[in-house]
């Protein structure tokens, strides 16, 4: 329990310093803008696509559901720590605009996000601290779990939807405010999803209640051991920090085409 309070503290003490970095008027107007624009990706279509309530209904085949599961470890598994660390990394674009040492508060709490992707313990997951355990080697199990054979892993063609979705994350990589923007939108997505493509591996007859479906969805589900929705939070706490430093309607795009590429990424998955 101590570790637990520990880590909560931790972060609550740099939510607050991230808060107190900047005058409260800025942070205020950011936050307003920023809940407007969480509105709207929410009412996206992508978020109430037809495929959630076909893979909630066993309407794949163990053919089809491996299919989903490689094309959806391309387009964002495969990627997701990368994309973590090089947000981590270009919070170094804040010390010049803000004041010098600031980049430590969204490192810090990055931080948080990179140690569950890496598989290190927290108060949201009980696992064993190794690297086997990393959400990325977890879904690798789960591959392994719908038999999927390494030759099929190393011929498999990828469609240009889930090629596009890795592209439009990597070239963000260079971009501090558009990294953290599609690393939010990344993790409701994550949020979203998880449930029904888990349940259309368990509808294959297919143990679900450990590993890489086990940590992921949110803390209000006491099921699981996942803290998606922390980090998403965590995220939108950053950008509040940083929008002041950049045209809103660009953000405002940058998100909506990221949501738009996901939609149909999941159209595309309808048909495999």
């Amino acid at each position: 329990m101590c570790n637990v309070a520990n880590n909560q503290s931790a972060r609550h003490t740099a939510i607050e310093l991230l808060r107190k970095s900047i005058p409260e008027n800025i942070w205020n107007e950011s936050e307003n803008k920023l809940a407007g624009l969480k509105d709207e990706i929410l009412a996206h279509p992508l978020f109430k696509h037809d495929i959630i309530e076909k893979l909630n209904n066993k309407f794949f085949n163990l053919q089809q559901v491996q299919d989903i599961h490689l094309e959806y470890q391309h387009s964002i598994v495969e990627i997701f720590t990368d994309a973590l660390l090089m947000s981590q990394f270009q919070a170094r674009q804040l010390d010049p605009k803000i004041f010098p040492t600031v980049k430590m508060y969204p490192r810090f709490l990055i931080a948080f996000n990179i140690n569950d992707e890496f598989g290190l313990s927290s108060e949201h997951n009980s696992y064993d601290d190794t690297p086997l355990n990393a959400h990325f080697c977890l879904f690798n199990r789960v591959l392994d779990d719908l038999s999927i054979s390494k030759e099929k892993i190393e011929q498999y063609v990828c469609s240009q939807e889930a090629n596009n979705l890795r592209t439009f994350l990597e070239n963000t990589y260079s971009d501090y405010i558009k990294v953290v923007l599609a690393l939010a939108i990344a993790e409701q997505q994550v949020i979203t999803f998880s449930p029904p493509l888990k349940q259309s591996v368990k509808s294959l007859d297919i143990a679900t209640d450990q590993g890489y479906y086990d940590v992921h969805g949110t803390t209000e589900d006491e099921s699981i051991s996942a803290a998606d929705d922390l980090h998403e939070e965590d995220l939108w706490l950053l950008l509040n920090q940083s929008l002041h430093l950049t045209d809103f309607e660009d953000v405002r795009k940058v998100a909506i085409e990221y949501c738009d590429l996901w939609y149909a990424f999941w159209s595309k998955m309808e048909q495999v």
